[in-house]
């Protein structure tokens, strides 16, 4: 293996070019004092901090935090059942039913967004299809919604797989040995299953928790998660760039967290695959 490692040195190359030095310019410019990204007259301060960890900046990171648990628990009480039931049934067409999870996300990700929207807007489809009036639209509850539908599949495939993965014989031995079905998934396969679990829980929470794109659509701005706050800071005319890489360099470390606790629940990244 040694003869391959030259071929991995532009991959090397270009992770430090657009990697690497990005990070570390954002790292050293959040500690600046200064409008835009003029270096020049830029001071050093730790003032920066004081504004991310409190005001606006901290109620949306409460904020974005508290959508995302829910949107990841919502997420995998629907997943587990449906990951369980895939890996159990014994049918040819069993990989068609995990292509029709996919299929949705080989849409565009705005289309999908701005359509769930619209079916929970007043006079959307669901009401035409139920005669409830929904109109939810624009509120948390939507929000919630559409990031269960859009992530679920991040849920369900880490978890299928491990399932899938599990010794048959362990069941049956389980079984043997006079546990009830319930006793068995209870204690046989619930655990074996827990590092699928863990690998879509972080899967689904961390774009729940950093993105923008869907309180921005769903709710039209008026819902500000993190990911929105970050996203004003470089496209409005204040000229924050510093605070908007402070705030982005905090999520880039709870995502290494997030990364190492995957790689340490799953070195060999079989709930990845």
């Amino acid at each position: 293996m040694t003869k391959f490692k030259k071929l991995a040195i532009p991959y090397a190359v270009w992770m430090i070019v657009l990697v690497v030095i990005p990070l570390i310019l954002m790292f050293v410019m959040s500690f600046l004092d200064m409008r835009y990204i003029d270096i020049q007259n830029a001071k050093f301060t730790f003032a920066n901090f004081s504004k991310v960890f409190t005001g606006t900046y901290f109620r949306a990171f409460l904020k974005s935090m508290k959508l995302a648990i829910i949107a990841t628990i919502g997420c995998l009480i629907i997943a587990y059942p449906i990951a369980y039931i895939i890996s159990k049934i014994k049918f040819i067409g069993k990989s068609l039913l995990l292509v029709i999870f996919i299929l949705p996300m080989w849409t565009n990700m705005l289309l999908r967004i701005e359509t769930i929207n619209r079916m929970l807007a007043n006079n959307g489809l669901m009401q035409s299809l139920t005669h409830l009036r929904l109109n939810i639209s624009g509120t948390e509850i939507a929000v919630i919604i559409v990031m269960i539908i859009v992530y679920l599949p991040f849920m369900i495939f880490p978890i299928y797989t491990v399932l899938e993965k599990i010794d048959n014989s362990l069941i049956e031995a389980s079984a043997d040995l006079g546990a009830t079905p319930t006793k068995s998934f209870l204690k046989v396969t619930l655990p074996l299953s827990m590092k699928g679990v863990t690998s879509g829980i972080t899967m689904v929470f961390l774009p729940c928790a950093m993105g923008f794109t869907i309180p921005q659509i769903v709710s039209n701005g008026k819902i500000m998660l993190i990911g929105n706050i970050i996203e004003q800071k470089f496209k409005g005319t204040t000229g924050q760039y510093n605070i908007g890489m402070l705030a982005s360099i905090i999520i880039v470390i709870i995502i290494l967290f997030a990364i190492w606790l995957i790689g340490k629940l799953d070195p060999e990244g079989e709930t990845l695959i």
